[in-house]
């Protein structure tokens, strides 16, 4: 068997946009290939605590890459990586967000707290059936107990690029999901899902080639890129389609299944 790892991209991957949870098919066949002795991971732009429960249905992964690749998670919730954000970091995407009046939260171990602006996470997160554990954290006190390791923003791009003239020194990117969104993980300078995929392939004794990546957005480019097979759905992004080795499916209504049934046929 070549491929030992297979990572899975959450939102419009392995749950379409239409759905609340992942489709029953789609958990069907990971665990059929989860049985067939290959690795599961989630890599996902959600922090472990904002993959609620229910989402996922009753797959159990062995694997998490979580915030963007900033947390790196085992089957039984224990951390095997973290990359927090440094304290000069959070303040100044603080300071900024708050100059402008734009919505902001950070990624902890008990949820995500959103320093500015819960309202409207809240309204964004209800309209697109995501419910990412977002918690009101306006106090902007949470920090004072674990910081952060995840971080997320809405910004107009050409915003982003402000916030790197004044805080370019910093090294943070702004990974924006789609061309032409808003929405952005904040990443700290070599944190991505790629080198999530790197690390984690490591430490679970394998080595990038042997890792199927599968994912749809910007944010999964750096992770498609660096698996021995990186397959972006065909729902997907054109920079992801360009980073990937091939187009799969669409997402919709179950086009993670079909790609494990082809991968995988034995496990069938």
């Amino acid at each position: 068997m070549k491929y030992k790892l297979l990572l899975l991209d959450i939102d419009g991957t392995l749950r379409p946009g239409s759905c609340e949870q992942i489709p029953k098919e789609n958990a069907a066949a990971v665990r059929a290939v989860q049985k067939a002795g290959v690795k599961i991971a989630i890599a996902t732009g959600r922090g472990r605590t904002g993959v609620g429960k229910g989402l996922l249905r009753d797959l159990k992964p062995d694997y998490w890459v979580c915030a963007g690749g900033a947390q790196l998670v085992d089957a039984k919730g224990h951390d095997l990586a973290l990359h927090r954000l440094t304290a000069e970091e959070m303040y100044a995407l603080v300071d900024f967000f708050e100059d402008y009046e734009l919505p902001l939260r950070f990624t902890f171990h008990d949820a995500n707290y959103a320093y500015i602006d819960f309202a409207e996470f809240d309204r964004r997160e209800k309209a697109k059936n995501l419910y990412n554990n977002i918690v009101d954290g306006e106090d902007q006190d949470h920090h004072l107990v674990e910081m952060p390791f995840g971080c997320f923003g809405f910004l107009p791009q050409e915003q982003a690029a402000q916030f790197q003239e004044k805080y370019g020194y910093l090294g943070l990117q702004f990974l924006y999901s789609y061309p032409g969104s808003d929405g952005c993980d904040i990443m700290q300078k070599g944190v991505n899902k790629g080198a999530g995929l790197c690390e984690l392939a490591g430490l679970a004794g394998l080595t990038p080639e042997e890792c199927v990546a599968i994912g749809d957005g910007d944010n999964d480019t750096a992770m498609l890129a660096a698996a021995g097979m990186g397959i972006a759905m065909a729902n997907g992004s054109a920079n992801a389609k360009a980073a990937a080795d091939r187009t799969g499916p669409d997402a919709e209504p179950h086009g993670v299944a079909d790609l494990c049934r082809e991968l995988w046929p034995e496990a069938f």
